[in-house]
């Protein structure tokens, strides 16, 4: 049985925004080890079971032991607002459904309700993390920014600036960015490796750059973070050529 509702989303809330707190609903109805999800530029689709995941995504219909599937769909509002299209299919007796469904709406208008984080700068030893949407309870992966260069030895130059941290709950923003000069020209570096070193430089960073400041004007809620990693990474590339990003997953 397949329950379906649009909700109306705060003008505020860049279509960035709002996917992430579908993102947060989803982990906290399914908890982050019980989720198969997928997503493209306008939909959501998340499952508890692999096999419904799976079925969803080769054949566009639930599993028949399908018990739990949520589809997502935004769609544009001509005064340039977004609407969200919640669908819920599920196996359970149907009055069990609607009032379930009434919960989980509830709980999704509750995600999408309250007003954006602050943004937050905590200088710490030899760097400065930067945090908007991340919580404790989000884990501790991440991404350091640091400026590169090499001495005689051809070993990395260290104290060359304070870098900068973020979770990688920020850093799925300013990767939108990263992402787009990929693949590099540069051997060993060629494509971005979340667990390891990046090396970017300065012509690379000239078009990151470039995409944060349309970011930051299409991102209102996240500007203030946005143009204080780009005012960084302007300094950095002032002093050095090169900018690496290195991941701890």
């Amino acid at each position: 049985m397949q329950y379906t509702t649009e909700i109306s989303c705060a003008g505020y809330l860049t279509l960035y925004e709002q996917r992430r707190r579908i993102r947060s609903f989803l982990m906290d109805y399914f908890g982050t080890a019980h989720i198969f999800r997928a997503e493209t530029g306008l939909s959501i689709i998340a499952a508890r079971e692999e096999e419904v995941y799976f079925t969803w995504l080769q054949e566009g219909k639930p599993a028949r032991s399908a018990k739990e599937l949520f589809l997502l769909e935004w769609s544009e509002e001509r005064n340039g607002t977004f609407a969200l299209k919640v669908s819920l299919l599920n196996g359970l007796a149907e009055d069990s459904r609607q009032r379930q469904f009434e919960r989980i709406v509830a709980s999704i208008h509750q995600h999408l309700s309250h007003p954006p984080a602050p943004f937050r700068i905590t200088p710490k030893d030899g760097f400065i993390l930067v945090q908007q949407v991340h919580q404790r309870s989000d884990g501790k992966i991440g991404y350091g920014f640091y400026p590169y260069a090499e001495d005689e030895q051809g070993r990395w130059r260290d104290q060359l600036s304070v870098g900068l941290w973020m979770y990688q709950e920020d850093f799925g923003l300013f990767y939108e960015g990263i992402r787009r000069v990929y693949p590099l020209p540069l051997k060993g570096f060629e494509d971005f490796d979340p667990t390891g070193l990046n090396l970017i430089g300065q012509p690379e960073w000239n078009a990151i750059l470039q995409h944060w400041t349309e970011l930051a004007d299409s991102n209102p809620s996240s500007a203030e973070m946005i143009q204080y990693v780009s005012q960084w990474t302007r300094s950095a590339l002032s002093r050095v050529d090169t900018i690496a990003i290195q991941g701890n997953l």
